[in-house]
């Protein structure tokens, strides 16, 4: 994805246009131009007007490198409040929170699942993530960063390698009743050799089995059956960031 491709997304995103830029920053329509036909890349100063102007992360608007969506400040350095499960909430200016949760990548899915066997314990050796929420959740939350593409299918619901997902710990105590999946159709189910990101499809209480889905059509992504009793942690995904714009 190149400079142009970004800078045309925000100029549909934002409805707005070369001429409007240029009165806003003074950068001149023919470089606005220029830049959204590929004909030249801005240097480090405008790429800081730009990145300003629309809101968006600097980095991500010169390389295509992580998030699009730059970091709100947050009032003062000390949580606006922290759960019993550790969890760091800080009050925003816009009204919002910013949640601030242990954060699994790929690299660490084995040391995770080692943690997961003592089911009060997660190590503070983990990296940290945040979401911006509306309102202060209770319970165990994490961060994790989805591996592979079983769960892309190239629509707005896919979700892709290198997305990271916030998703809620459903206790052990609820996993004999009916699981919420049409309310929370994505899940995070860890097994004591790897994590995975499927729908729960349907659940059979006698038997103690779930059925997982892939969002992949393709013929490798079949839908298969756990046992319960072979799942460390079950987790519902409540919001995606993804790794593209």
């Amino acid at each position: 994805m190149e400079f142009k491709d970004r800078l045309k997304h925000l100029l549909e995103k934002e409805g707005v246009t070369a001429y409007r830029i240029w009165k806003d920053t003074a950068i001149t329509k023919g470089t606005i131009a220029n830049y959204i036909e590929g004909k030249t890349n801005p240097n480090k100063s405008n790429i800081a007007i730009l990145a300003a102007y629309f809101k968006v992360n600097e980095e991500w608007l010169a390389s295509g490198t992580g998030y699009m969506n730059r970091p709100e400040k947050v009032r003062g350095e000390e949580p606006y409040l922290t759960t019993k499960s550790g969890l760091k909430y800080y009050e925003m200016s816009n009204g919002k929170y910013r949640m601030r949760v242990p954060f699994i990548p790929v690299k660490a899915y084995a040391k995770y699942i080692d943690d997961c066997r003592d089911v009060e314990y997660v190590s503070d050796e983990f990296e940290e993530f945040d979401f911006i929420v509306d309102k202060i959740g209770h319970g165990r939350y994490f961060a994790f960063e989805i591996k592979g593409d079983s769960m892309d299918n190239d629509s707005k619901r896919s979700l892709s390698n290198g997305d990271i997902v916030l998703a809620r710990e459903l206790g052990k105590e609820h996993w004999r009743n009916k699981l919420h999946t049409e309310d929370f159709p994505n899940w995070v189910i860890v097994l004591n050799n790897t994590i995975l990101c499927k729908q729960i499809i349907s659940q059979d209480l006698e038997k103690g089995t779930i059925v997982c889905h892939s969002l992949n059509p393709s013929p490798e992504y079949t839908d298969f059956e756990l046992k319960l009793d072979d799942v460390c942690q079950l987790c519902n995904i409540v919001q995606r960031m993804s790794s593209a714009f």
